[in-house]
């Protein structure tokens, strides 16, 4: 499911920047903000990378317990944090600041996704809500060091209750491990 949704959502920013902007080109891209070379590539320079950076357990709506009818374990629902860095040379540095104001507009006229207003979202998605992270100075340099880049300016959203249950694992997972590539 982590691999549908945050795409989707890039997908949708990507358009936003297209026509905010008049662009033709993708501006938007789904990658890891560290290399393992260490290295640039320029793919994605002039681009808002969007990189997952951390996966958590919603407490406060958790189910317990075995459902013995269905023979189930509950549903788990996810909180998947986002980084959103707008990776533009030096020499582009403020069209980047330009770019990332655009990424807040985009959350902050559309913080809700639904199948109603994003159709894309897989059928297991029921809604899926956006909020900005802040973030002290320590934890911000943490982060940029964890992922092994240079800072961006860059902002983290989280991305509120996607819903995991055994049996969309079964039709969503397992036709990946059995499908020839």
């Amino acid at each position: 499911m982590i691999h549908n949704v945050i795409p989707i959502i890039g997908n949708l920013l990507n358009e936003y920047l297209k026509n905010s902007f008049g662009e033709t080109e993708d501006r938007v891209v789904v990658t890891s903000v560290g290399s393992t070379t260490g290295t640039s590539t320029l793919e994605i320079d002039n681009k808002i990378m969007i990189t997952l950076i951390n996966v958590e357990e919603e407490k406060l709506i958790r189910n317990t317990g075995y459902n013995q009818f269905g023979g189930t374990n509950p549903s788990i629902y996810i909180n998947l944090y986002v980084l959103f860095a707008a990776n533009f040379p030096d020499n582009n540095y403020r069209e980047g600041l330009r770019f990332l104001s655009a990424v807040i507009y985009f959350f902050q006229g559309q913080h809700t996704f639904t199948a109603q207003n994003t159709p894309s979202l897989p059928a297991e998605v029921e809604k899926i809500t956006v909020e900005i992270i802040n973030l002290e100075f320590p934890v911000l340099s943490n982060i940029w060091s964890m992922l092994g880049g240079k800072y961006l300016p860059s902002m983290v959203y989280k991305l509120k209750m996607l819903n995991f249950n055994q049996y969309a694992m079964n039709e969503e997972i397992i036709p990946l491990l059995f499908t020839p590539k």
